[in-house]
């Protein structure tokens, strides 16, 4: 599912009234990229780095691989094998791909630091009582590393890494909705994310869905 299909399920919402809408919540859990933050902003340098490898690794121009993954990973983040079907079309060896998403993980993301976000909005929730958790899915250390960045760990009471080495702990699986047991109680709580996996994932641990995408403007959309 495209990022624009994904989009028409969830009607725009802008900070302010996403804002509005949780002052009455108690407890708010959020998803990370796409909602927080605009995933662009980290996954586009990223991209760009690991061309870059592509190109002195391969000797090759590979004149629009970074628009086709760009699109690739706008298309269906969920899927795995990013590079694999980019690697074959360029003539280059599938091997690589396992390099190649490495390198993607391991990018620093430093551009994060100055990254537009909703932290403003969520320490607001935050100083009016709410409590907060981060569940995201993706390897532990990337998702860490961006928290760091975004300045988000004094932000949240909580935080769960639904790391994709353990396909069981992905959203929507029950996972992560055992672990805030502790942090959730007894209280109602509302989920919000970007995508119908962050809503079927709502739908698991009996949460009220809010839909929500965070966008940059330096994008135009």
């Amino acid at each position: 599912m495209s990022r624009a299909a994904r989009d028409l399920s969830f009607p725009a919402v802008s900070p302010t009234q996403l804002l509005a809408r949780l002052r009455s919540c108690s407890h708010v859990a959020f998803d990370l990229d796409g909602t927080v933050y605009d995933a662009r902003d980290f996954e586009r340098p990223a991209l760009a780095a690991v061309v870059a490898w592509l190109r002195e690794r391969s000797g090759q121009p590979l004149e629009g691989l970074e628009g086709v993954l760009h699109t690739r990973r706008e298309l269906d983040r969920h899927h795995p094998g990013l590079f694999d079907a980019a690697l074959q079309a360029c003539g280059l060896p599938p091997s690589w791909g396992a390099e190649c998403a490495e390198r993607f993980r391991a990018y620093p993301g430093t551009e994060l630091d100055s990254a537009p976000s909703l932290r403003g909005e969520l320490l607001e929730l935050r100083s009016g009582g709410c409590h907060l958790a981060l569940i995201t899915n993706g390897r532990a250390e990337l998702q860490q590393r961006k928290v760091r960045m975004l300045g988000l760990e004094p932000v949240f009471d909580a935080f769960v890494y639904c790391d994709s080495r353990d396909a069981t702990h992905l959203k929507p699986a029950p996972w992560g909705w055992q672990q805030l047991r502790p942090w959730r109680g007894a209280a109602a709580v509302s989920y919000v994310g970007d995508d119908p996996v962050d809503a079927q994932f709502a739908a698991t641990g009996a949460a009220n869905f809010l839909g929500y995408t965070f966008r940059n403007p330096r994008y135009g959309d």
